[in-house]
């Protein structure tokens, strides 16, 4: 078992490149294979761009005192109670019980205002689904699920310029004017943690550019994340003794 918490700005780094790497070698793929969706779609249409942040978060896991060789990782979906299930992207499991559940979306381009209320909306639902089934006692575990968020936004003018707000019916939170689409979803994730929908956030801001990685909220930095996931490992092997740890 760790007595620390590693330092994972490196590792993010790195993961958040290949980030890019991987898009633009779709890109290319796509272009040479003759297909017609060239734009942004080509360079995700492939899949796997966000494998090695996966994988990192897998690490995270294994770094947290969940050893390896008992971990299964896998896509799968979670019941939940409006419907009858959802995938989510990571799910970390030990001998069938489910060590934490964690989904991986990314938004890039100049557009994030055609993304922005699809994104949150799911992402409150998926947590919804999950915490009513609870509720309801469809999802009966011993130990509470485990809720993750990882979001990866480009580094760009698009995200980070204030939004001209539209005229609701009625007056809307002042929290939210002036504030840019990054902004937004920093404080839609800190709510959705501060209200228990998410155990936790991690928000990223990545530039396409020159590779640079900030978190706009030391609440939802990595390194906030990686915290969270190991004080949930070591929940887990507390509440789980049965286990063959191995130590």
């Amino acid at each position: 078992m760790p007595s620390s918490l590693p330092e994972y700005t490196g590792p993010v780094q790195q993961a958040v490149a290949e980030y890019w790497n991987v898009r633009a070698t779709q890109a290319r793929k796509s272009v040479e294979q003759g297909a017609l969706n060239t734009g942004l779609r080509s360079e995700v249409t492939g899949g796997r761009h966000l494998d090695e942040l996966q994988t990192l978060l897998v690490q995270v896991f294994a770094d947290g005192g969940i050893p390896p060789q008992l971990m299964e990782v896998k896509r799968r979906p979670i019941p939940g109670y409006f419907r009858r299930d959802k995938s989510w992207d990571v799910v970390v499991t030990v001998e069938s019980r489910v060590v934490g559940i964690i989904e991986l979306k990314s938004i890039v381009g100049e557009s994030p205002g055609q993304n922005f209320n699809n994104r949150t909306d799911e992402a409150l639902g998926q947590a919804l689904d999950v915490w009513t089934a609870v509720q309801r006692g469809i999802i009966d575990t011993p130990l509470r699920p485990w809720l993750g968020y990882f979001m990866l936004l480009e580094d760009n003018k698009a995200f980070n310029t204030p939004v001209v707000a539209r005229q609701p019916v009625w007056p809307a939170d002042p929290e939210f004017d002036h504030a840019s689409y990054a902004k937004r979803f920093e404080v839609f994730f800190d709510r959705m943690v501060r209200e228990r929908l998410l155990d936790a956030a991690c928000l990223v801001l990545g530039s396409k550019e020159d590779g640079a990685v900030r978190f706009p909220s030391a609440t939802l930095s990595f390194q906030a994340f990686a915290a969270a996931i190991h004080g949930r490992c070591l929940q887990f092997r507390a509440t789980n003794p049965d286990l063959p740890w191995g130590d």
